[in-house]
């Protein structure tokens, strides 16, 4: 009998072993089923109504920054648009008469006295008559350019003169300023401007020009010279003069060969007066200048500063009196 009890024993012990595995389960399980919904809705809810209330404040500020800022720069570039008109029209077209109407001031005739004199530098371009020589100068009597034009414009006209590259250059020659006088005062070019609008007003009307202003074209030849009547003192005193002159034109004042040109058969010299000659000494010819054909420098008053105007005049009788006998032989 107590054998087969102690065989009884070892089998119970699995058995309960078991059941206390299983029982352990149910436990756990019904504690995890418990301890689920440790959170209570309401914390659930808060905690979404946070993450809303979070999500708001983020599409305010998002909306209105982004449009205000862009509208007014597209205002901006309309203040370009006008200061790109206005100034070009103003160089080309000056105030001025209408075309064709031409306005006769009374100038001061002693003015227009000294306008005739300082013409010379002028003469050389636009011919002794104003009447222009070809390939140079334009004729200034009978000009709508200059009948367009107010005396103060063109007094600032002849001030800058005309380049030759400037566009409304269509000689080709170089204008200079104040006639290649540097020394030429605002007053001496307001006394040529009389001169030349009183030849203009004088053409206009059929007047003929003053008997002083006439003459020879420079198509002149030698008969058409009239010798005046100068003093013998005067041309011999002229005759020991003209040594300097000597040193390009030759002793006998009939040109050298690429120096200076020939003073007895010269048309330029026909076509100027005693006044306008002594200024044309007075000033030169320097080689710059357009008319300069042999490439020389003349200097003015034959390179001798000292020369006094009354010698000049006396140069001047001295090639009027060669010229004369030339054209009698």
């Amino acid at each position: 009998m107590s054998q087969h009890h102690d065989q009884g024993d070892p089998q119970l012990s699995p058995n309960l072993a078991a059941a206390a595995l299983i029982l352990v389960f149910f436990v756990v399980l019904g504690v995890i089923l418990i301890g689920a919904p440790l959170m209570p809705p309401e914390s659930a809810g808060e905690s979404q109504g946070v993450a809303v209330a979070q999500a708001q404040p983020t599409e305010a500020p998002t909306a209105e920054p982004t449009q205000e800022p862009t509208l007014p720069p597209t205002s901006t570039p309309l203040p370009t648009a006008e200061p790109t008109q206005e100034p070009t029209p103003a160089p080309t077209e000056a105030a001025a008469p209408p075309e064709g109407e031409t306005v006769q001031t009374a100038y001061d005739p002693a003015l227009v006295e000294l306008g005739r004199t300082q013409f010379t530098l002028c003469a050389a371009c636009h011919g002794a008559d104003a009447r222009g020589l070809p390939n140079l100068g334009k004729n200034l009597v009978e000009s709508e350019f200059v009948a367009s034009q107010t005396d103060e414009q063109l007094v600032q006209f002849i001030i800058t003169g005309r380049p030759i590259w400037d566009p409304l250059n269509t000689t080709g020659i170089d204008m200079p300023g104040k006639g290649g006088n540097p020394a030429m005062t605002t007053e001496q070019i307001q006394a040529v401007v009389a001169y030349i609008r009183t030849l203009a007003a004088e053409n206009a009307g059929g007047a003929a020009a003053p008997a002083a202003e006439a003459t020879p074209e420079t198509t002149a030849s030698t008969e058409t010279v009239v010798l005046a009547d100068y003093d013998p003192a005067l041309v011999e005193q002229g005759r020991t003069l003209f040594t300097l002159c000597a040193a390009c034109h030759g002793a006998d004042a009939r040109g050298l060969p690429n120096l200076g040109k020939d003073l007895v058969i010269s048309d330029f010299i026909y076509s100027q007066t005693d006044e306008q000659l002594v200024q044309f000494i007075i000033t030169g010819r320097p080689i710059w200048d357009p008319l300069n054909t042999t490439g020389i420098d003349m200097p003015g008053k034959g390179g001798n500063p000292a020369m006094t105007t009354e010698d000049i005049q006396a140069i001047v009788a001295y090639i009027r009196t060669l010229a004369a006998q030339n054209a009698s032989s």
